[in-house]
């Protein structure tokens, strides 16, 4: 090609200049089976110009087709997770829909996308609420528990955990905590008190006078 005759043409020229600035000094002679002879100069232009031509020309195949990727780009593509696209994979709508299952007694499908919607986003407090009624059903109070307390950890102002709480403690006949919880959730809404003169779960503290101090019961 022409540009690289202009190349050879321009290497002979430095070499001949080269030798011309350098006269006073004697190159030694060249061994037996020397592999550059004397043009070492000439031959390093030719194997980089070489190199310079297969980079480019692989170079403008990847571009030109997409499907042609390197190893390390294979390596990324696979690495990340399909369930970190927000297109794939929205904590608000796997959440929305656990819900509907939720309340149509799919309770294994909610606590599934529960779990997936906790996977995705740790702190959304409503699905550690959900998850732990489901444990309470299921009469797993250990992990009910442990999912109410992340979920006041996280938002201490969210009156739910609060009640379920007092639920789950007066379930397993820890009274004293379970009105406490109850005298909480109600400082923080007082929707609970119709909740708690419903709730069988808490059928434990009906007599107690504690029990009707904070459920406004007098009877």
């Amino acid at each position: 090609m022409s540009y690289i005759n202009e190349a050879l043409k321009k290497a002979q020229k430095q070499r001949e200049t080269n030798y011309q600035e350098y006269s006073g000094v004697t190159s030694r002679p060249a061994k037996k089976g020397r592999l550059f002879p004397g043009n070492l100069v000439l031959w390093t232009a030719i194997i980089f110009i070489f190199i310079s031509v297969a980079f480019g020309i692989y170079y403008w195949f990847a571009f030109k087709d997409p499907a042609i990727t390197t190893t390390s780009e294979h390596k990324f593509k696979k690495a990340i997770p399909k369930a970190s696209l927000v297109s794939i994979a929205d904590p608000i709508k796997i959440y929305n829909k656990a819900r509907l299952f939720h309340k149509s007694g799919r309770l294994r499908d909610a606590k599934r996308l529960y779990r997936e919607t906790l996977r995705l986003d740790p702190g959304y407090v409503d699905a550690l609420n959900n998850l732990g009624v489901i444990f309470i059903h299921d009469r797993d109070f250990t992990a009910a528990r442990s999912s109410f307390e992340k979920a006041i950890r996280l938002k201490p102002a969210n009156v739910d955990p609060y009640y379920n709480l007092a639920c789950v403690c007066a379930v397993m006949g820890e009274i004293k905590m379970s009105l406490a919880y109850l005298k909480k959730a109600v400082s923080l809404d007082k929707s609970a008190i119709e909740w708690a003169r419903k709730d069988a779960d808490l059928q434990k503290l009906r007599g107690l006078s504690e029990f009707k101090k904070i459920t406004g019961n007098t009877e």
